[in-house]
């Protein structure tokens, strides 16, 4: 069986502050981290254990130079490196294919505008107000599950607060019993009563077990869009959409400050989305390096 795994951290055992997602956090930082991968080798092992041969892991945050890759289990590879387009065209998504079994989600965190949502946003928060596709809002699960779903992989695992397990189940709700794990409970933007890892590792290893148990019997259901595929994406000012439309070929203009992809399939119109955000910086930040 071969296994994805896409790790961001924001939804992470323990993790509520900045302090704690970013290198300039210092020990924090390095705390986060040690959490991060614990979570992530946690799922590695149930995956293994209901018979995983093969794992590939997705560094999902920043500048997706985050986990530990000495305490990883020989069966895993870590892609590591920043997602500025074009080469991780997919942001979070890299070296997927067909050839896969199942994706895990871990460490994840719910979309922007989440009232009271811990850590909120979507891809980068300093320019997406919200995205939508096909009209329905939604955020970094959905979106990552449409562009596994573009490629027949279905999700069989979200981890992250309790407000991101509320949206996944909203949101794959046709793809059959996904696996959710909640790591925390949201009480503030950067407030949770969060499991220690003697909690959250087990859990994280029961769910990624049962979920690698569930696509071999093929009880999950990838997320698919049937037909045209529109993404829209709403920046928080106008002059971010007009960087948008200069550099991004196939890009519409739909107002002021929201911009427009089409395509057959959801991973080429969220592609077009995720170059448009890139390109919508003067240059690109820290973590797109």
């Amino acid at each position: 069986m071969k296994v994805y795994i896409c790790a961001d951290m924001e939804g992470a055992t323990g993790i509520v502050h900045r302090d704690q997602l970013m290198p300039d956090g210092g020990p924090a930082y390095a705390a986060g981290c040690a959490l991060l991968t614990a979570d992530v080798l946690a799922t590695c092992e149930g995956a293994i254990e209901a018979g995983a041969t093969e794992i590939l892991i997705s560094e999902g945050h920043a500048h997706m130079r985050n986990i530990a890759i000495e305490a990883l289990p020989p069966q895993a590879r870590l892609v590591r490196g920043p997602a500025q387009w074009p080469q991780k065209p997919l942001c979070q998504i890299a070296g997927l294919d067909e050839r896969f079994d199942v994706a895990l989600f871990v460490g994840f965190h719910s979309r922007a505008g989440t009232p009271g949502g811990l850590l909120s946003h979507t891809w980068a928060g300093a320019i997406v107000h919200e995205i939508t596709v096909n009209g329905r809002i939604v955020g970094e699960t959905a979106i990552n599950a449409l562009i596994c779903g573009s490629m027949g992989v279905p999700v069989g695992m979200v981890a992250g607060a309790d407000d991101l397990c509320a949206e996944a189940r909203a949101d794959l709700q046709d793809c059959g019993p996904v696996e959710l794990v909640c790591t925390k409970e949201t009480l503030g933007f950067n407030l949770a009563a969060c499991h220690g890892p003697r909690f959250t590792g087990p859990a994280l290893r029961r769910a990624a077990a049962s979920a690698c148990r569930l696509a071999a019997t093929g009880q999950l259901r990838p997320l698919v869009v049937e037909g045209t595929v529109t993404a829209t994406l709403e920046t928080h000012r106008r002059e971010m959409a007009d960087r948008m439309m200069l550099a991004t070929p196939g890009l519409r203009r739909d107002g002021q400050r929201r911009v427009l992809a089409e395509a057959g399939r959801a991973d080429e119109a969220l592609s077009m989305l995720w170059r448009a955000v890139t390109e919508a910086f003067h240059e690109p930040q820290a973590w797109l390096r």
